[in-house]
């Protein structure tokens, strides 16, 4: 839906759209930014103090978010709202335990 959210960043006031793949390859010829979204985040805004985050995704994504933007970008703590989830790629992986 690239396309949508590109017509919704010109047409829409106030709207910003900034694509950020996590883990592009060569083959992808990807050409903008990439690596983890909450960093892009912290990139563009380093301070988050006057904001709300609203954030879903995997939970190791979710909390990584939450520290960074609570420990360095000054996000008030009750202003992370998160909604974490685990796709069904996630549930294929195969498990790992502790050893015994």
């Amino acid at each position: 839906m690239h396309a949508l959210c590109e017509e919704w960043a010109r047409t829409v006031p106030h709207f910003r759209y900034v694509p950020v793949v996590s883990s592009a390859t060569p083959d992808d010829q990807w050409q903008g930014r990439s690596g983890f979204v909450h960093h892009a985040v912290m990139e563009d805004m380093p301070d988050l103090s006057g904001y709300q985050v609203y954030a879903c995704g995997a939970p190791v994504m979710v909390d990584a978010a939450r520290a960074d933007f609570t420990t360095r970008c000054k996000l008030p703590a009750d202003e992370f709202y998160a909604d974490a989830f685990t796709s069904e790629a996630d549930l294929a992986a195969p498990l790992t335990s502790a050893p015994d």
